[in-house]
């Protein structure tokens, strides 16, 4: 994977909904003022189509372009929302086969991630442009994403839920993202892989039975049984429907999984909670400590 370096050239893309430009013209502020270039891709700002930031073929223009452009050296993604699987289509799922640097982002951004996992890329489940703009460029989260971008691969000791998690140790390449592209991407050219992965799941504002919904899907198919791990992260905003369905989130997910021995982190910092979100490097080849009330996930 080709490392940033100060005065690296960062492009910005928008493969799904458009951002605010005071977030924008925030964040590249900061981003700047690291001592990094910074190249917004033209149908970011002012594109806006409604829920997406441009067209199809625009989104995928700007994206395309910057995976093959020579002097472009990372890729951040300005926002999630909707549109990136409509984006990768557009483009064409190839464009990924040789692309060598970062992309960063989250939540609909899973779409991208999952499909350079496809081609053996890494890939950063990470924060966008709006927790930049708020956060600055020194909050803990920003200050790890960055360094992985420069070529580090640190390692993260977490506090679990100690009633939920279940504690073990294991290894394999880490994969995943948000739960609803995750259940989207099924039996699709993006498909998450899952024999010997630890697969990281998140969501925000589903309903609860919607969770249980995906996971019996992951379960039915056969992904949760041929995992070696789960990393569950934040599920931010649930709700129940007009009949409560008697669980929260977590105890879905882990009735879900309760039929398997493997490990499983429960309360991982990462996801759609506003104070933090710790980067997860997709792709990478890893080790998962879950102890009785901390864990730890190592690169290797």
């Amino acid at each position: 994977m080709q490392n940033l370096s100060k005065g690296g050239r960062i492009a910005i893309v928008a493969p799904s909904g458009t951002i605010c430009d005071e977030y924008l013209t925030s964040a590249v502020e900061l981003i700047r003022s690291e001592g990094y270039e910074v190249e917004i891709m033209p149908h970011v700002s002012g594109c806006s189509t409604g829920v997406f930031s441009a067209t199809d073929a625009e989104r995928a223009a700007d994206l395309k372009e910057a995976v093959e452009r020579k002097d472009i050296d990372a890729i951040i993604c300005s926002r999630g929302g909707y549109g990136a699987v409509r984006t990768i289509q557009a483009m064409g799922i190839e464009t990924f086969r040789n692309c060598n640097k970062w992309i960063v982002g989250f939540s609909d951004i899973t779409a991208i991630h999952s499909s350079m996992s496809r081609f053996g890329h890494l890939s950063l489940h990470a924060p966008m442009l709006k927790h930049i703009a708020i956060h600055g460029m020194h909050a803990p989260d920003i200050e790890m994403l960055f360094s992985i971008l420069r070529g580090e691969k640190p390692q993260l000791t977490v506090q679990n839920n100690p009633s939920l998690s279940r504690a073990g140790q294991a290894e394999g390449i880490l994969t995943g993202g948000n739960l609803s592209l995750i259940y989207s991407l099924r039996n699709t050219p993006a498909d998450i892989e899952s024999r010997g992965r630890i697969l990281f799941i998140e969501d925000l504002s589903e309903y609860n039975y919607h969770i249980d919904r995906m996971m019996q899907n992951l379960k039915f198919s056969g992904i949760l049984e041929n995992l070696s791990g789960l990393i569950v992260g934040q599920f931010t905003g649930m709700k129940d429907g007009a009949t409560a369905f008697g669980k929260d989130a977590y105890e879905i997910i882990a009735d879900a999984v309760s039929d398997y021995d493997y490990p499983v982190l429960m309360g991982f910092p990462a996801g759609h909670a506003q104070e933090i979100n710790m980067p997860l490097i997709m792709g990478a080849k890893a080790s998962l400590n879950v102890g009785s009330e901390s864990s730890v996930l190592t690169y290797l």
